[in-house]
């Protein structure tokens, strides 16, 4: 696929949820502001994961700091969404740092196990201080500090929650079809495919990763924000394990093309699973099933399982 033709592909999807957005009805706006919402979160991990080779299961402790970064910043220090949304970044990028400077200093499942750890901790610091974050049952935030509360006079939520999520998305997109064009976007594909022979050229990979680490978390923690400034909560189950497999699943069923890949995985998945919630007893066998299918109609996951196979050190 040339250059334009992968351009094309990468802003079909947006444009498409553009025009698509006066027809919709209510539950559909609703359901694909929270999907372009964990979109976001998804191409967050895709830089991890797809770009750098680094398989992490704790990137719901970034989705969660900026979660909290946002969400507390409202509840102790200002009302503010935006103020509040710039917290929750700059929250998940300390954290990212912090849990980077950790992580990428080591390969293969030393560094799975480490990002798993380090999201496990932030939960438990999440339970633990249940006076102040709400441990499992969550804070509700106030109306007048979501980002749907300046819209209110002119749009409703859901329409609200469309255009911020929508909006941020093609930022999103945008960010990284410009990473995987650019300079740096061609060294972290190096340093998955060959950190040694980068290290020999004069390259620092340890500061590549943890660059490209800190770029992850701030999608992630963006999401996260996002998911606390739209929906008016936070809540200590956004940590959980459940929370770090999940944009693993979407990547890998999205397809090799980062651009475009983690949108599409994260809608498919989302869609499997919503039109199979109503059986309650069998809906996760069907989504499993159509996961299953879906990975034969893409040749297998082939690329995923060689990438898996790097990232874990099975092989050079």
């Amino acid at each position: 696929m040339n250059g334009l033709a992968r351009t094309i592909v990468t802003f079909s999807i947006p444009a498409v949820l553009a025009c698509i957005y006066p027809i919709l009805p209510e539950y559909a706006k609703f359901f694909l502001a929270r999907v372009m919402i964990l979109s976001v979160y998804a191409y967050g991990y895709a830089i991890c994961f797809q770009m750098l080779g680094m398989l992490s299961l704790g990137h719901a402790a970034l989705f969660a700091a900026g979660m909290y970064g946002a969400g507390l910043y409202t509840i102790y220090a200002s009302p503010s969404p935006l103020s509040a949304l710039l917290m929750g970044v700059a929250a998940a990028l300390a954290f990212s740092l912090a849990m980077g400077l950790l992580s990428t200093r080591v390969g293969g499942p030393f560094l799975t196990i480490t990002t798993l750890l380090a999201a496990q901790a932030l939960y438990l610091v999440a339970l633990h201080f249940n006076e102040i974050t709400g441990g499992e049952q969550g804070i509700v935030l106030g109306r007048e500090a979501t980002l749907v509360w300046p819209l209110s006079p002119w749009l409703g939520e859901s329409d609200s929650r469309y255009l911020f999520s929508l909006v941020t998305l093609v930022i999103a997109v945008t960010g990284v079809w410009a990473l995987s064009r650019s300079r740096l976007g061609k060294l972290f594909i190096a340093v998955r495919d060959d950190e040694e022979k980068l290290e020999s050229l004069g390259y620092n990979t340890a500061t590549l990763k943890l660059l490209g680490f800190a770029l992850s978390g701030v999608y992630s923690g963006t999401a996260g924000a996002l998911q606390a400034l739209l929906y008016s909560y936070v809540g200590a189950g956004y940590a959980g394990i459940l929370n770090s497999v999940e944009p693993v699943l979407w990547v890998l069923v999205g397809g090799p093309l980062i651009q475009v890949g983690p949108l599409l995985g994260c809608m498919l998945v989302n869609i499997i699973a919503d039109l199979a919630r109503g059986m309650l007893r069998g809906h996760v066998l069907i989504v499993g099933l159509g996961l299953v299918l879906i990975a034969f109609a893409a040749g297998r996951l082939s690329w995923a399982y060689r990438l898996l196979r790097r990232s874990t050190g099975l092989v050079s």
